[in-house]
């Protein structure tokens, strides 16, 4: 056979091989994206049908059949992520890792990815780590920057870091003013408590007055001025900064209450309060209130009115805390049996009463007896407030 007709032949062997091999590669990746487009839809349906967690790992399939054949940045990144919303956050780390040492990432991808990395270690309590990224991603001129700020934030509020808090906080408040204004008043008052555990009334107070030029209706700064001028004997001042709860938040002031008629009792004259507390009740009224009234009637005239003062009162707004003040207002007046069978009634009033949460979160509906200032499920801060109505106030 010539020269010319065995050349022939190889290129036709070449070219048969590589047509074969090409089929064969289609074929491959005709089943793939079947086998992709089948878990996409399989991952859709849990989610429709609010399962969410069978979602996640069967997306995370879904790519790691993708990258198997077309590793992409955002694949990479998207199953980072979806590994650290199922808890996995080693293999969230592994993810982001070996994506952030790719030499052929841009400058904008490497932001992102660490950006990623900085959650997967906050996620995992390496608070050291996750600040020292974020410090520096937030040093970027570009939109990542607020993201990473807002992270850095978490941290140094889980660190307790108030102050860093704060200065993280202003740099965020051309995205939100009302919500950052709300944290750093939170942070302030953080650093007031700390202040008045070191009986260092001076900072404490300029700590408070800052924290009411952040949010001027702050209900927490307010309270603590209350308190820590009623330990420094400043009852007027007192007074006034408890007194102030009305205007910024009236379903706080049955938290006011029992410091304000001790801080009435130290000024020696009701009339001073009762004034204020009748215009409370009237425009927002609660139990608490309601028994504070009744304490001074009966002080000034006796059991008998202060009881039908509650009576009528109970008629409006039932509530067990206002039955339990009428109850132990009658003990007083009763002997002998009759007082004994009042007596086992106001102990199961009381029991029930002890058994109801307190306050509740308006984000998330978290409830118990203790006010927390941020919410021990969500972490949102000022959400918590006192429970309204005949279980509460």
């Amino acid at each position: 056979m010539p020269e010319w007709g065995l050349l022939l032949l190889l290129f036709a062997a070449i070219a048969i091989g590589y047509a074969l091999g090409r089929i064969d590669r289609e074929r491959k990746r005709r089943k793939k994206a079947e086998n992709l487009s089948q878990e996409y839809f399989v991952g859709l349906n849990y989610l429709l049908n609010d399962q969410p967690d069978e979602a996640i790992e069967t997306f995370i399939r879904a790519l790691d059949i993708t990258s198997e054949s077309a590793e992409t940045f955002e694949t990479r990144i998207t199953l980072g992520r979806l590994y650290g919303r199922r808890g996995e956050i080693e293999r969230a780390i592994q993810v982001h890792q070996g994506l952030l040492a790719k030499p052929s990432l841009s400058y904008q991808q490497s932001l992102r990815v660490q950006l990623e990395l900085a959650r997967d270690y906050l996620s995992a309590g390496l608070l050291d780590r996750a600040e020292a990224l974020l410090r520096d991603i937030a040093k970027a001129e570009n939109s990542i920057r607020y993201d990473a700020l807002k992270l850095l934030l978490d941290v140094y509020q889980q660190e307790k870091e108030w102050q860093r808090a704060i200065d993280v906080a202003r740099q965020l408040l051309s995205r939100d003013e009302g919500y950052y204004r709300n944290r750093m008043t939170h942070f302030f008052c953080e650093l007031a408590e700390l202040s008045l555990q070191r009986r260092e009334y001076h900072d404490a107070r300029e700590r408070l007055q800052q924290a009411l030029q952040a949010d001027r209706n702050s209900v927490r700064a307010s309270l603590l001025m209350g308190a820590m001028e009623y330990e420094q004997a400043n009852y007027r001042a007192a007074n006034k900064a408890l007194q102030r709860i009305a205007q910024q938040d009236p379903e706080f002031v049955s938290e006011s209450v029992p410091l304000l008629v001790k801080v009435d009792r130290k000024l020696g004259r009701f009339q001073s309060i009762s004034g204020y507390l009748n215009r409370c009740l009237k425009e927002h009224p609660s139990t608490a209130v309601m028994l504070a009234i009744a304490e001074g009637i009966h002080r000034s005239s006796g059991s008998n009115r202060a009881s039908r003062f509650i009576v009528n009162q109970l008629v409006r707004r039932p509530s067990l805390k206002g039955l339990y003040g009428l109850i132990d207002l009658h003990l007083e007046q009763l002997e002998g049996s009759s007082r004994e069978n009042l007596g086992l009634l106001a102990n199961l009033v009381s029991r029930v009463i002890d058994s109801k949460p307190v306050y509740r979160c308006g984000q998330c509906g978290f409830s118990g007896k203790e006010l927390h200032w941020q919410c021990p499920s969500c972490k949102e801060w000022g959400a918590v407030k006192p429970i309204r109505g005949i279980e509460g106030q």
